[in-house]
């Protein structure tokens, strides 16, 4: 069916479908794009809209295109980290430690029975990476781990129970992120393992994926010097993926078959700019490269692919091949059918089932490094103050930290909090004096905030001080809600370690359960930290 809407469209209805809008309030789309892209995105909180002011702006663009568009978001640990008032899960790094391949299914199945009740129908996840460099600010707990192995057994599951439930999953970043320590939205990065080094891990993940029928890949703004190819005549330097004929046509749609749709990363990004004079010229080297959708592309972008066809820089093949995959996603999810329903409410067991799904991928997940000291379970005996403290160098989190102290207090501890710290050693010291127990609670992750993530300033200064008291590590529990990595960096000493991946409220529930000896830590390290 697809392939006769094809040679019915005109060549400028071809070009719209290769465009994934920016979708805003109060900004009205004039043409049919082939996706928009709203709700929250992964380097932001979550939209404030209201559910139902999100239905009506997608239904309103549904019932102005002929052709109805994806819609999609950066839907990487469920819902609620991009709409608010939907369930966001555990990182993906949480799913990794679960180490259960039935939850990863149920993880991408719950991300899609939300996600349709908004309306949309593609998600961009799971993130694929493999974050093998503990410096690298943006994957780290967004990924699932850094064997490949591991991924090959957790990431099919996902995407089969994203998809099973009604929305095109979407594998990023190709070639793969992860072995660099820079971050492709300030610069451009690279993948710098060896060809055969790449085939063992990403590569091997990869033709997993597309075995078992991934709809989509999102090509990233990451080189791969490894693979032959021309350098950039500008700067005699490997180009990114999203610029790199050899990368997209050559390996990623001829030597590993990939046959759905490719979609750029976002054309904003800092590694992206500046390897042609312009942005436009830019865009329609992408798309000759072999990326099908551009995600958030300039105004005049459809103008200038069409003239490049016209005037015979582009082929008018590339581009069918490029409609003819986005049209092929949309028959494969049911959107060219006339009874196709954007919207799909939650019946009572789908709202359970993605609340269970959230707890058990949040109480599976924990992961206890070492307990030299034997903190855990909790002695209730011996221990009746506990103290915590938050170390975060994003603020909002610490909302979600409360929960540390609700859920202990439920339990009868008395908890002295504090998310400031102490810079002088006598409040500091007096702090220490007061309690039973210390709980150093931290939580570093991509985008929170943007740049590297490690901790500065006065967090910097607080994990200094942890060490300073008398007996410090003898009477410390050192928990990380964000990257793995954080005992790796700052405690290698630390007798008691505790891994638990998301600053959650129900990681955080999670957590004291497992502190209190009501479950197991039976979480298992995804990645290596030793």
């Amino acid at each position: 069916m697809y392939k006769e809407i094809v040679e019915k469209m005109s060549l400028r209805e071809k070009i719209q479908q290769t465009v994934v809008v920016l979708m805003e309030k109060g900004k009205k789309i004039e043409f049919s794009p082939g996706a928009a892209f709203f709700f929250g995105q992964i380097i932001t909180e979550a939209d404030e809209t209201g559910i139902s002011e999100l239905r009506g702006y997608v239904k309103e663009l549904y019932d102005s295109c002929e052709i109805p568009p994806l819609i999609t978001s950066d839907f990487e640990n469920g819902c609620g980290s991009m709409v608010k008032g939907l369930t966001p899960l555990p990182y993906m790094m949480s799913l990794g430690a679960t180490d259960d391949e039935n939850l990863a299914y149920d993880y991408g199945k719950a991300t899609a029975l939300e996600a349709r009740t908004v309306g949309a129908n593609w998600t961009f996840s799971p993130v694929c990476d493999l974050n093998m460099n503990f410096r690298n600010p943006l994957v780290n707990n967004r990924s699932l781990t850094d064997n490949p192995e591991l991924a090959c057994k957790m990431l099919p599951n996902v995407i089969r129970g994203m998809q099973d439930g009604g929305i095109a999953a979407c594998a990023k970043h190709f070639p793969g992120d992860g072995v660099d320590y820079r971050d492709q939205h300030l610069t451009t990065t690279a993948n710098s393992l060896s060809l055969e080094d790449w085939k063992n891990s990403f590569g091997k993940v990869y033709k997993k994926l597309f075995a078992n029928g991934v709809m989509s890949v999102m090509a990233g703004h990451i080189a791969f010097p490894a693979y032959p190819q021309k350098l950039s005549e500008k700067f005699s330097m490997p180009l990114p993926a999203t610029l790199n004929k050899a990368l997209i046509t050559d390996l990623l749609k001829g030597e590993l078959g990939f046959k759905g749709i490719v979609v750029t990363d976002a054309l904003d990004m800092g590694g992206y700019a500046g390897w042609y004079d312009t942005r436009e010229q830019s865009e329609i080297e992408s798309f000759k490269a072999g990326c099908d959708m551009m995600l958030w592309p300039s105004e005049t972008y459809v103008d200038n692919l069409e003239r490049a066809i016209k005037n015979g820089e582009v082929s008018e093949e590339r581009l069918n091949d490029a409609v003819t995959r986005i049209l092929g996603v949309k028959e494969r999810l049911g959107l060219l059918s006339d009874n196709y329903n954007p919207f799909c409410d939650l019946t009572e067991t789908d709202k359970a089932f993605v609340k269970t799904t959230q707890s058990k991928c949040a109480e599976k997940c924990i992961t206890l490094i070492c307990d030299k000291e034997k903190h855990f379970p909790i002695d209730a005996k011996k221990v009746r103050k506990i103290g915590i403290n938050v170390i975060t160098e994003h603020p909002p989190v610490k909302e979600e930290a409360l929960a540390l102290k609700r859920e202990f207090e439920k339990r009868g501890f008395e908890v002295n909090y504090t998310d400031t710290g102490f810079y002088d050693n006598e409040n500091l010291y007096r702090f220490y004096a007061e309690n039973d127990l210390i709980i150093y609670a931290f939580f570093s992750r991509p985008f929170r905030p943007m740049g590297f993530i490690d901790f500065i300033s006065g967090r910097a200064v607080q994990i200094k001080n942890a060490f300073c008291p008398p007996n410090a590590m003898e009477k410390t529990a050192f928990v990380s809600f964000g990257s793995p990595y954080i005992g790796k960096q700052y405690f290698q000493r630390a007798g008691t370690y505790v891994n638990a991946y998301s600053m959650l409220e129900c990681e955080a529930v999670a957590f004291v359960k497992a502190a209190c000896g009501e479950i197991e830590f039976s979480g298992k390290s995804p990645v290596k930290i030793k």
